[in-house]
């Protein structure tokens, strides 16, 4: 069975039955997805746990870098979401300085675990 592999300047054939697992998605998606490299910086003692986790998982550091990297975002994206909202509720308070009062609060929960309905 054989691939193809990107190289820095071209495509190369090589055998590669085993690597087809984890370049088919590659492939596949060039069309729909534009690719770009980053350098990242690691010292030694990660870049050796990134290896040794990447050969316990049968993956490649590339793999698990991005995967590293999406998760990392989807976290720090929503914090930032959360966090302009907190924003312009606080801009808001300054605006109107509406409140509602914490009796209120504890009614309104109160009766939205007990299934009544409430304004």
């Amino acid at each position: 069975m054989t691939c193809l592999l990107l190289t820095k300047n071209r495509f190369e054939l090589e055998k590669c039955a085993t690597m087809l697992y984890f370049v088919k998605p590659i492939i596949l998606n060039m069309k729909t997805m534009a690719n770009s490299t980053m350098g990242v910086r690691l010292n030694e003692n990660t870049r050796h746990r990134l290896e040794a986790l990447s050969k316990a998982r049968d993956r490649t550091p590339h793999y698990l870098m991005k995967a590293a990297v999406e998760r990392f975002l989807d976290v720090e994206e929503a914090l930032e979401s959360e966090r302009q909202l907190v924003k312009s509720r606080w801009e808001k308070y300054e605006l109107t300085g509406e409140t509602v009062d914490h009796e209120d609060v504890k009614t309104w929960a109160a009766n939205l675990n007990a299934g009544t309905k409430t304004r």
